[in-house]
């Protein structure tokens, strides 16, 4: 794999994803403490919420590592790096319009999704075009394009609900909304990650390379899941949707024996702050399945929220943090401090992280994590608004931690 700094965007061009993601983050957890726990998940206060994390913390965070990460996978630049200078901004407005839309006036969500649709829709043109001119092609690189195409169908599909709830459309919003998030939470946000995954293991946890038929397998079988529950809506419904639960079970039991093998091949444990954060991360993972999984037999409300909750906060908060650790870094050091090594003394990469605050973070937010959970578990309102306390905290330390970062002269 070709890590050059020539394939990578700049600093100063990635820098408003890196702070709109943290301060996204940290928004989301003040906004709980003004929002009913025990609401059903259907609440526009929950799909509101929902929403702020999902496209101002998890959206940008992917944006911003892709950015960097899917031009060093497929060893190609971009295809026109310039456009991120623009999608931050219509990703911004279109989250506001739809914040006003869950809380003030439903009319705004129509305007929030398509500015939505107008952001992602630059990022994935440009990313499969960036994917299209690479001579790279492997599994990785499919998965990559696949989830893109699985985005923009995921904010189609919600498009179509915004339509319906003002009363353009004459069909029932209720009948896709599993349809839209299972698109963009399986389709996109899960099906990148495990195949980024594959590549950032090995590459700083010390572990085997899988082959890349070993990740073509739970990666089809996966993307199928999706694409199944994408004509539910039209036919078969609830046959449709339980054949795309079931594939996706398979695919991840499958993507979990791989996380098995690459972690048993390690030749050396690394226990900085990217690893300690993906132990969290992954245990998240495989909890957050196991309850979604029994929600699904069990038809159990509370499994489900409690399972989502530590999917969204676990799995998804704790890798875009913990690999925000080290694509910052990268990013910076290779702007400001590559091409002076050969002029005088330069930091090491891993010099410009602080540790003693990422590590500081990182306790915060595994506590805030445990007790949020355990307190939505057991019902308890004070144990739960003390977890969430608790990650506001590790993320005000993250975004001091990465601000240290930035202070380099750029």
């Amino acid at each position: 794999m070709n890590v050059s700094p020539d394939l990578s965007p700049s600093i100063k061009l990635m820098k408003p994803y890196f702070l709109l993601s943290s301060f996204f983050y940290l928004l989301s957890m003040l906004w709980l403490f003004f929002i009913n726990p025990h609401a059903d998940i259907s609440d526009f206060e929950i799909v509101g919420w929902v929403h702020l994390y999902m496209i101002g913390f998890v959206m940008f965070g992917i944006f911003a590592a892709m950015a960097q990460l899917g031009a060093v996978v497929s060893e190609t630049k971009h295809a026109n790096v310039t456009i991120f200078k623009y999608v931050w901004i219509f990703l911004l407005l279109g989250l506001l319009f739809m914040l006003l839309g869950f809380y003030v006036h439903i009319l705004f969500l129509l305007l929030g999704g398509f500015l939505v649709l107008f952001a992602m829709g630059i990022y994935a043109v440009e990313f499969l075009l960036t994917l299209k001119q690479s001579k790279r092609k492997t599994g990785i690189t499919k998965a990559m394009t696949m989830s893109n195409f699985f985005l923009l169908f995921g904010i189609l599909s919600g498009i179509t609900m915004a339509l319906s709830f003002n009363g353009w459309l004459d069909i029932n919003p209720h009948a896709i909304v599993v349809t839209h998030t299972f698109t963009l939470i399986v389709g996109f946000v899960v099906l990148l990650i495990m195949g980024i995954s594959i590549i950032l293991i090995p590459m700083f946890g010390n572990t085997k390379r899988l082959s890349d038929n070993s990740f073509s397998k739970s990666f089809y079988i996966l993307s199928l899941s999706v694409i199944t529950m994408l004509f539910s809506p039209l036919f078969f419904t609830e046959y449709l949707k339980n054949i795309a639960y079931t594939l996706s079970i398979l695919a991840i039991v499958l993507y979990f024996f791989q996380l098995f093998l690459m972690l048993h091949s390690r030749t050396k444990a690394t226990h900085d702050i990217w690893a300690k954060s993906m132990y969290v991360g992954f245990i998240s993972f495989f909890i957050a399945f196991m309850l979604l999984t029994s929600s699904l037999f069990y038809e159990n409300s509370l499994l489900f929220k409690l399972g989502m909750w530590i999917l969204f906060v676990g799995f998804f908060g704790f890798l875009i943090l913990g690999n925000f650790y080290k694509i910052i870094p990268f990013l910076v050091w290779f702007q400001i401090y590559a091409p002076l090594i050969e002029e005088r003394n330069v930091p090491m990469l891993h010099e410009l992280l602080p540790e003693k605050l990422a590590s500081s973070q990182w306790l915060f937010s595994t506590l805030g994590l445990v007790l949020s959970s355990l307190g939505l578990m057991l019902q308890n309102i004070s144990l739960y608004y003390s977890g969430i306390t608790f990650l506001a905290l590790g993320d005000v330390v993250f975004i001091i931690t990465i601000n240290k970062i930035f202070k380099t002269n750029l």
